[in-house]
């Protein structure tokens, strides 16, 4: 049983390292810099929806953290490559589909697991969940030539 566990991990490691791959294409880069309207529309429902169903628990920390919070946190990730990725044929989405699925898959093995061995899984999950929302964020976000801040003032 122990063996599939680590075989799913390095399976999902490697979803993550072939999305990363895909995330530095140039034609993914120019069919996400059109992702950020969609995000902000999948947003502003988001909220509207919180305000209309009086979501109270939106704050409550046990859906903030653990198990609930990395499922909160996948499907979030889920709803936001949908808008990213709108068409079925787009560069990348099959690639970022098939992580987010394999992370669900961990997840989903984890939650059955004794509680110390749970915790390491979800700590592997969470930081891969970070790996790919950050690779998600500098896609998305547009190029620039070099820091603002990096920069020195003439003087």
């Amino acid at each position: 049983m122990a063996k599939k566990i680590v075989s799913k991990a390095k399976l999902a490691t490697g979803a993550v390292v072939l999305l990363q791959q895909v995330l530095a294409n140039d034609e993914v880069r120019k069919a996400l810099a059109n992702a950020p309207q969609n995000v902000m529309r999948w947003a502003s429902k988001k909220r509207d929806e919180y305000k209309t169903s009086g979501a109270t628990d939106r704050l409550n920390p046990v859906n903030r953290f653990g198990q609930k919070g990395l499922e909160r946190r996948i499907n979030s990730l889920f709803e936001v490559s949908a808008s990213a990725f709108p068409a079925r044929n787009d560069p990348g989405r099959a690639e970022l589909l098939d992580a987010i699925d394999r992370m669900r898959l961990a997840l989903g093995v984890a939650a059955e697991m004794p509680l110390a061995k749970r915790k390491r899984a979800q700590v592997k999950i969470g930081k891969q969940l970070d790996e790919l929302e950050a690779a998600m964020v500098e896609a998305i976000l547009p190029q620039s030539p070099k820091s603002i801040g990096s920069a020195q003032p003439a003087r």
